[in-house]
């Protein structure tokens, strides 16, 4: 299978040397449609894998194949294997893996919808969810204890320390995030989503440790940063959309699906700037340790990086 991807992306003047082999591709040359077929594990529909896995993030794959490729007219359908009408019954996902999930190809489906496309069946998962959405109310998880600035701690975790300078060194601010004196940013921002109360038996999407490493309010935009030190992976691009997307819906408008599925947050929480968190836009950003002899990004995503 590891061969045939290759072998299709090739043909499609792709370029890219390795491609997930529990990915499988097909490609129907006279409609100029790719079908990308994904396990139920890297779907979340049993035994999840986590969403930027090479296996799971569809998003990445899907953009590097539509950018690289020289067809310009490719469209590009995502499929999960041996799915059926019962793997969701419409209701509150089984796991927060899932949700998210079903969340990423709603998202994804409606920003990119003139190239990219569900299979029937990913479709309807995929409406059942989006009426789930619109009738009933989600809350979110507010910190409850400021992120770790034990700087003993820090050092024995590169990433966890790059985050923390960028959070507290105004120079960090300046001259690498290009912000201004008085900016503010917060550091571990939670990214789960509960059915009407905070409570594990209703989260939507995944809870514990999952956050965005860092943001910042820039004028009206809130920038949201993914943080990869010595960790190239193509699934940073999967991890920004989400969160993009997340902070776009919770804190500027509201509704999880534009004037439906109300998600409300705690605006009193001081902790990590929580409460200060406003504006009309989001910007994703992706930062990665580049160096001319120590490529931070995922081969396949270093092309595009150059550019």
């Amino acid at each position: 299978m590891a061969s045939n991807n290759i072998n299709i992306l090739n043909s499609l003047k792709v370029g890219i040397r390795s491609f997930p082999k529990d990915i499988f591709l097909n490609y129907d040359v006279p409609h100029k449609n790719l079908v990308m077929t994904l396990t139920k594990e890297a779907a979340g529909f049993s035994n999840p894998i986590n969403m930027q896995d090479n296996r799971a993030c569809f998003e990445a794959w899907c953009l590097i194949i539509k950018a690289k490729a020289s067809d310009s007219d490719l469209k590009i359908e995502l499929d999960v294997k041996d799915i059926t009408e019962a793997d969701y019954d419409g209701n509150l996902p089984k796991n927060g893996h899932l949700g998210r999930f079903l969340y990423r190809i709603l998202k994804f489906r409606e920003q990119y919808k003139d190239w990219f496309k569900l299979s029937e069946k990913l479709e309807n998962l995929k409406d059942k969810f989006k009426t789930y959405l619109d009738s009933h109310t989600f809350v979110t998880s507010a910190p409850d204890k400021e992120a770790n600035d034990n700087l003993d701690d820090l050092k024995n975790n590169l990433e966890s320390y790059i985050e923390y300078v960028f959070w507290d060194s105004y120079r960090a601010q300046r001259d690498i995030l290009k912000l201004d004196r008085g900016d503010i940013v917060g550091r571990q921002l939670p990214v789960s989503l509960f059915e009407g109360t905070k409570l594990n038996t209703n989260g939507v999407f995944t809870w514990g440790k999952s956050a965005v490493d860092f943001w910042a309010l820039d004028g009206d935009t809130i920038n949201v940063y993914e943080l990869k030190v010595n960790n190239p992976m193509v699934g940073i691009i999967t991890e920004i959309f989400f969160y993009s997307n997340y902070i776009h819906d919770v804190f500027i408008a509201g509704y999880l699906n534009h004037t439906k599925g109300m998600v409300s947050h705690k605006t009193d929480v001081q902790l990590r700037n929580y409460d200060k968190i406003t504006g009309k836009k989001v910007q994703g950003i992706m930062i990665s340790n580049r160096r001319d002899d120590d490529k931070g990004w995922h081969t396949s995503l270093d092309e595009l990086t150059r550019r």
